[in-house]
């Protein structure tokens, strides 16, 4: 169905993409030794569990959708490299499927906790990574259903719920988080955002710690002119002093007191510069880690910006080489796919040369191109969405012995093969005596054990008409019919049965059970051959053996055959008489040729009027 913004080849393509990005983290994971304890108790491969674990978590997030859609069905079988839980490309899902499914969903995220232990151990964020690719492919199961709906919303919810026990983020990260994948339209990385939120949860803002630095710093400068200050009042008090005492105990010294005098000012005069000298070097200090403040954000935010443009570049190479590596697999997927088709055609082509080779039964090739025809018809039909009717392709072949029925059946077996009909194409030929038993139940054991084995082909039964016998009280054989009635519906997908007789005797078969006549809808007569279509299978078969029949021993064989009464005729046996005509001629020409000394090629290749005794 897929979603507005995105055709189902898009998200088809974006699921690989992240599916690959999940094989580089298993392959990390594998590389520095963090998946040898794993590998150890699971005895696979990481990116075997990884395909197992992604498979299991879409199927079940399209069972609680309701049912698997056929483009949901086809992204299981392409996002991942393998198909671990064997999905058919069509049909029911395997109930073992579905339940191993749920089984492993259920279970803990083993490579997302290595994902973790790797994060603490080498302080990467490789979590974040594995768990925004593998959302981004359940997203892109979603909006194969139309988008994301509540029932999406609700599985995705539930199993973030589950594994969140197993991340290093805080509850108002995993909120925020969650809340970005499933109200946004588009399937993005957001991984960088991710990681943004992390490295805030768990360490104060720079810009506050710096903030926090310089005031400290500024309130140290007061502190030390205050300092300053209290020592210089200090030392006056004691100067007083002193010049208090010289004055009164040396008043003579007076010079020498002014002299002492200027020398104290200009001790002052140098302190006092000395003190403004040491308040703009404090000043100038502090210029300069301002500075470096300042060029340290600088060049962080220039750090974060390439980070970002590589994380972009990187993630356009991935999404080229996993585009470039779909288009490869599906080239791949065409040409086999036309490869197998042009087989078949050429098998086909073989299979109605062979059926067109047949000598005679004109009524009986075009009834078979007839059915072909109608067959491939309803192929087309079924592919393009279109109504159908019912068809059942079991037939009745009426006609004498010998008239080419098994040699059509078999054609027909290998016919419905090539046309998706039967699987397999074999062809399994019985009668009463393969199927009625002589005492009770074992009939039924007959019946179905030829049945199994004729199962993807066609069941031949010649003399059909022999299974019902009114005239035999205890007889069997009425069992037998019930049987294969009951099989043939069992077995209707795949299974294809012939009944073959004389014409008024199968009527009366088919009359004996009325489940046969709501099966066998289709009839053709195989009319008996005519003496000019016998000598051409003669010369066919001769030909086949290498053999080349005179003019005059294939007119001695045509007289031969004029003479047949009827009654002749009737035990003739049509193909099969021919047949051992034929071989009753090689046996005359090996006697005849053996009383020669040295026989040459053209004698051994031909059979004379003179070798013709029938």
């Amino acid at each position: 169905m897929g979603h507005l913004l995105y055709s189902d080849e898009k998200l088809v393509q974006i699921g690989r993409s992240n599916y690959e990005k999940l094989v580089s983290y298993c392959n990390r994971l594998e590389k520095e030794g963090f998946w040898e304890q794993a590998e150890q108790v699971m005895k696979q491969s990481s990116v075997q569990v990884l395909d197992t674990y992604v498979q299991s978590v879409l199927l079940n997030l399209a069972m609680h959708c309701g049912r698997i859609l056929d483009n949901q069905r086809d992204f299981l079988l392409i996002v991942t490299d393998t198909n671990p839980l064997e999905i058919p490309r069509e049909g029911d899902l395997p109930e073992e499927a579905i339940a191993y499914g749920k089984k492993v969903g259920a279970l803990p995220p083993i490579l997302l906790q290595l994902c973790g232990v790797y994060d603490r151990e080498r302080a990467g964020n490789l979590s974040a990574s594995f768990l925004d690719a593998f959302l981004n492919i359940l997203l892109c199961m979603a909006y194969l259903n139309d988008g994301k709906d509540a029932r999406v919303n609700q599985f995705i919810q539930e199993y973030y719920n589950k594994i969140s026990n197993f991340l290093q983020f805080g509850e108002e990260v995993n909120a925020r988080y969650l809340f970005r994948k499933l109200s946004g339209d588009k399937i993005e990385s957001e991984v960088v955002w991710l990681c943004q939120q992390i490295r805030e949860e768990k360490a104060p803002s720079l810009a506050e710690a710096e903030k926090a630095g310089l005031k400290e710093e500024k309130k140290h400068p007061r502190k030390r002119k205050q300092q300053k200050a209290e020592q210089a009042r200090q030392s006056w008090l004691e100067r007083q002093k002193k010049e208090e005492g010289r004055r009164e105990l040396e008043q003579q010294r007076l010079e020498s007191q002014r002299r002492e005098k200027r020398s104290l000012e200009e001790q002052k005069r140098l302190e006092e510069e000395q003190r403004l000298e040491e308040e703009q070097r404090i000043e100038e200090e502090q210029r300069l880690k301002e500075e470096q403040r300042i060029e340290e954000e600088q060049r962080l935010e220039e750090q974060r910006r390439k980070a970002e443009q590589e994380e972009k570049e990187r993630i356009a190479r991935e999404e080229a080489l996993a585009r470039e590596e779909f288009q490869k697999v599906k080239k791949r997927i065409q040409e086999r796919e036309r490869a197998e088709k042009e087989a078949q055609e050429k098998r086909m082509k073989e299979l109605l040369e062979e059926l067109n080779g047949l000598v005679g039964l004109d009524n009986v090739k075009e009834e078979i191109r007839s059915l072909i025809n109608l067959i491939k018809i309803r192929k087309l039909r079924e592919a393009m969405n279109m109504p159908t009717m019912d068809m059942s392709y079991h037939m009745v072949f009426t006609g004498s012995p010998g008239t080419g029925k098994t040699t059509v059946a078999r054609l027909v077996a290998k016919i419905y093969k090539e046309l998706g009909v039967l699987s397999e194409g074999n062809l399994i030929e019985t009668d009463r005596s393969g199927l009625v038993a002589g005492y009770v139940g074992q009939t039924a054991i007959n019946v179905r054990e030829v049945v199994e084995q004729a199962v993807g082909g066609v069941l031949f039964i010649d003399e059909a008409y022999s299974l019902v016998n009114k005239e035999i009280g205890n007889d069997f054989g009425s069992e037998a019919v019930d049987t294969l009635v009951k099989l043939m519906e069992d077995y209707r997908d795949d299974l294809v049965v012939i009944v073959a007789g004389y014409t008024e005797e199968m009527q009366v078969f088919l009359k004996s059970n009325t489940g046969l006549i709501s099966r066998f809808n289709k009839f053709i007569a195989f009319a008996d051959y005519s003496i000019k279509e016998l000598l051409d299978i003669l010369d066919v078969m001769a030909g086949k053996a290498g053999l080349h029949l005179e003019e005059q021993a294939r007119k001695r064989v045509e007289e031969q055959l004029e003479e047949m009464t009827e009654e002749q005729w009737q035990e003739f046996g049509n193909a099969r008489g021919i047949r051992n005509v034929f071989e009753k001629i090689v046996t005359n020409q090996a006697n005849r040729l053996v009383e020669l000394e040295a026989p040459d090629r053209e004698a051994l290749m031909t059979l004379t009027a003179e070798d013709v005794r029938i």
